[in-house]
């Protein structure tokens, strides 16, 4: 097991830590503590003294215990490898179990928020048992390649990648994010709150269970199948490929605009030199100076174009494909 220091919450001076790491056996104990005389954090072995002590580690064979040695402060434990999950730890809160392998230790000192990130001990699990007849879950099974799973994996993205859990996109963010992911059109915003909807009201069934109904809050929805989701393992990591990579989704609309645009501009523009025929046939051709003096008129049968201003072909039609995007690459599994 490695404790390992990771930084500060807040955008301060840098401070060094007096040791910044520390590896325990099973059965080890570990000292996280505030050195005042050098302003840092001291992360050491319990057999050497600490000041300032704020809390204490122990290594198990499959997972590891936290003391909270504050009186007022509450230390929460985010798991690194599934976002949204976190562990409070109450102050003086003794050998508390923390079950995440790889996890972010925050705890206030008397100068910031410290990070520490803890690669605990492998968990165990019980041998493959036999498959249960029908091989169901009791969750609701959710079809992947729909629609409405995709609307759901865009509003737990955020929470998937360690943003806080109140980090739920709008309709307009979903919109957004679906788009340019093989799909010749949008998802309108009618579109997104019916599969919302279906998953609140058929799938996950959340009405009842979130305890919000009434109108009282328009986004509840939106919360609720994000929370059930996420806390019940049906969306996780895995599932973000779904998703088109941030900058083509960002950036599909624009590119598709600019090149229909630009493919306009192609076909409007006349060759260098070249006159601008007139609506008649046979008719002579007219010269698109400005009269001498200003005292003419434009004749309104000839329509100028407007060099500030793009007028679309309907001859011209708009690229359909989508914009290529790169598959975000799954995370890796730091060193230990």
């Amino acid at each position: 097991m490695i404790l390992q220091f990771a930084g500060w919450y807040a955008d301060e001076a840098i401070r060094p830590p007096v040791r910044d790491r520390c590896e325990l056996g099973d059965g080890g104990r570990a000292v996280i503590g505030y050195n005042a005389e050098r302003d840092a954090l001291d992360i050491r072995s319990a057999a050497d003294p600490v000041l300032s002590a704020a809390a204490v580690v122990t290594a198990r064979s499959a997972h590891w215990c936290l003391t909270n040695l504050h009186t007022e402060d509450t230390y929460f434990v985010e798991n690194m490898e599934r976002g949204g999950e976190f562990v409070k730890v109450a102050p003086r809160r003794q050998d508390i179990p923390i079950p995440f392998e790889l996890a972010r230790l925050v705890l206030p000192v008397a100068r910031g928020a410290a990070m520490i990130n803890v690669f605990g001990p492998e968990p165990r699990f019980l041998a493959a048992a036999p498959a249960a007849p029908g091989g169901r879950t009791n969750w609701p099974r959710l079809d992947e390649n729909s629609a409405y799973f995709r609307v759901l994996v865009a509003l737990c993205e955020p929470q998937l990648r360690g943003y806080p859990p109140g980090a739920v996109p709008t309709i307009t963010d979903v919109i957004a994010r679906l788009e340019g992911k093989g799909r010749a059109t949008t998802l309108t915003r009618a579109a997104v709150n019916h599969h919302i909807n279906y998953l609140a009201t058929e799938k996950l069934q959340v009405t009842e269970w979130a305890g919000a109904t009434g109108g009282k809050r328009s986004y509840w929805k939106r919360e609720a199948v994000v929370a059930m989701a996420l806390r019940s393992g049906l969306v996780g990591e895995e599932h973000l490929v779904l998703l088109p990579s941030r900058s083509a989704a960002g950036s599909g609309t624009l590119l598709r605009r600019s090149g229909a645009e630009a493919s306009v501009r192609g076909a409007e523009a006349p060759a260098s030199g070249a006159e601008v025929p007139a609506r008649g046939a046979g008719a002579p051709a007219r010269d698109t100076g400005a009269p001498a003096g200003g005292a003419g008129r434009p004749d309104p049968g000839v329509n100028r174009p407007d060099p500030g201003v793009s007028r679309p072909d309907p001859g011209v039609s708009r690229p359909q494909g989508p914009v290529p995007s790169s598959v975000p690459a799954p995370r890796s599994r730091p060193d230990r």
